[in-house]
Order: C-alpha cells, then structure tokens, then sequence
C-alpha cells in the first residue's frame, strides 16, 4: 500500500468536524445513519478520543488507512456501536497496549481483544499461577502465603471446600471467571482487601499426609517431591478425585522404583 508523502489538512479537519452526514461521529452530531440506534454523548466523545490517539500513535500508517471523509466516517461508527458502553479507563489500558503489540491501528475485533486486563501487566500472577496457588492455599487460606488478593478473594468467591476438593475440571471455570474479575478490580484502581471470617475454622487434620511424606522421605523420596504424593489425602475419602491422584501418585512411586503401600 503507497503512503503519502506529506500530511493532508484534511485528516485534522475530519477528526474536529462536527454533524458530517452518514453517521460523522462527533460529540454534537445526531443520530447516524445506517443500523443501531442513537449513541449517547460520552460514547462519542470515546470514540473521537480513540481516533485521536490512533493518529498520533500510528500517524502515516492512520492516515493511509482513514485517509479519505467516507472510510473515516463509517469505521468511527462501527467502533462506536461496538464499544457502547466500556469504561473510559480500559480503552485507556487498551491503547496503551496497542503501541507495544501492533504496528498497524488494530481492527475493532484486536481491539476488544485488548480490553481485557492481562494480570501479569499489572503485576498480579498469570491464571494458571493464580489457580495451582489457591487450590494449594484453600486447605488453610487464613494461615497460608497469598501472592496477592486477589487470589485469594478469588479462591474465596469460588469455594475454599470446592477448590481443594473438586477435580479441575470442574473447579477451574469457575474460578478463571473469578479471578479475571478481580483483575478487572485492580486495573480500575480498586483496592483490593481481604477481610477476616467472623469465625475461623479449625485447620484441616492433615496427618496423614505429613506420616506418609515422611515414609517416603526415609524411602528416599526428596521432600518436594513427597508432598506432592502425597497430596491426595487431602481430597475427600472415598472420592473419585482422591483415587485417581493417589493412581497417579502410585504411578510416579513405580518411575522412582519405590515400593510403598499408599493408604486409601
């Protein structure tokens, strides 16, 4: 695609212009024409903030783009239908992330793609950090380490019992729901802090699972490892969860050539 050579007055003009015919996106103009009903002021005022910043960001490449009334007219309307209603702060954090993930302005589908806080942008663990973390800490969430609350109060609005209980296909979607909710908190600004229960429950009864690790460290078995066999005795007796990590569990001990009975 040939870029121009210079810069046409014309593109500053379209941004500014105000009541354009087929839908010109200003904050005074009406009702555009085309599909969709009427946009409210702030959606407009976004809209033109978006294309702004597009234009600095992106400059020849913008303008070879939307260089001419009609293709700007229309694409400003498409991106204003599409984002009715999204929080000024998270186009904010989507245009930030443009300048560093497209080279080119980003089609309205990429776009919304962006809008969703990434929690390793913001400091936070990556989901799957997120999940392991709270299904580890749900056996003692008030007496364990929590990367940051937002894992935790993930955890919690999931189910403490469900996340150290529950197979992971059953406890993950929930939870991913959860936590990128927090996230969504953080990225708006929110404070994020973890109350204390009004009652706190007594600690699980885990030893069993501290006399088998060490049975299997006196077999040899580095402690690390050891907890990590010995992790399913802390799902529900009798489950089907419980069996079939301590299968797997039973599997890993005969890789390691070593011969112990794992209790039920």
């Amino acid at each position: 695609m040939s870029e121009p050579n210079n810069t046409p007055k014309s593109l500053q003009t379209l941004l500014a212009k105000n009541g354009l015919k087929s839908g010109k996106l200003s904050a005074t103009s009406g009702t555009p024409t085309g599909s969709g009903g009427a946009l409210d002021h702030e959606t407009k005022l976004l809209v033109n903030m978006i294309f702004a910043r597009f234009h600095h960001i992106y400059t020849h490449k913008f303008e070879s783009a939307y260089g001419d009334e009609s293709t700007l007219t229309l694409a400003k309307r498409e991106w204003a239908y599409s984002l009715a209603g999204t929080p000024a702060h998270l186009v904010e954090y989507a245009l930030e992330r443009c300048k560093l993930e497209f080279a080119w302005p980003p089609t309205i589908a990429d776009f919304v793609q962006l809008l969703q806080p990434q929690p390793e942008a913001l400091g936070l663990p990556g989901i799957r950090e997120a999940y392991l973390e709270a299904c580890q800490n749900s056996h003692s969430p008030a007496n364990r380490h929590w990367s940051h609350a937002a894992v935790h109060l993930a955890a919690r609005d999931v189910g403490f019992f469900r996340m150290r209980t529950e197979a992971e296909r059953y406890s993950w979607p929930p939870f991913e729901k959860a936590y990128q909710e927090r996230v969504n908190q953080v990225a708006r600004g929110e404070e994020l802090v973890v109350s204390e229960p009004a009652i706190a429950l007594p600690d699980p009864d885990t030893s069993a699972e501290l006399n088998l690790v060490k049975t299997l460290e006196q077999a040899g078995v580095e402690a690390p490892v050891a907890y990590k066999l010995a992790y399913y005795l802390e799902k529900p007796p009798g489950s089907e969860v419980r069996e079939r990590y301590r299968e797997h569990s039973r599997q890993r001990l005969d890789e390691l050539g070593v011969t112990i009975t794992l209790p039920a």
